[in-house]
């Protein structure tokens, strides 16, 4: 029976964490205006940033619109709502957005003679 018994072994122990540095100069180069670079708010808000700047590449192999439409929706609502929350209400989605949106000139349909009143009181009749 000796033979079959469990022999315990010591288990190792748990290496000693490593330091971790405040901030990776390379990575943090760009960011270094923001405060507190690490709050629960901008963690998240980097959290966010680098899982949707992924999105149009794979959006190029997936047709799924009403569906991207309907959680886009809702990630640009919480998205204001956090930033209405950042400026006592007073903010809007247009402070967020990058700039004006390219606007496609309309198309003017150009009017005929006999749309004119004047054309069409001199129109001859057939």
């Amino acid at each position: 029976m000796r033979r079959f018994r469990l022999r315990r072994t010591p288990r190792p122990a748990a290496p000693a964490p490593r330091p971790v540095p405040d901030c990776v100069p390379a990575a943090c180069a760009d960011m270094r205006p923001m405060p507190r670079l690490f709050s629960p708010l901008i963690a998240e808000m980097m959290a966010t940033y680098c899982h949707t700047k992924h999105l149009a590449g794979l959006a190029q192999d997936e047709r799924c619109a009403a569906e991207y439409q309907l959680v886009a929706r809702s990630i640009v609502q919480h998205v204001l709502e956090g930033w209405q929350n950042q400026t006592g209400g007073r903010g809007t989605i247009e402070d967020l957005l990058l700039g004006p949106r390219p606007s496609h000139a309309a198309v003017v349909p150009q009017p005929h003679a006999a749309d004119f009143p004047v054309a069409r009181e001199h129109r001859v009749a057939s």
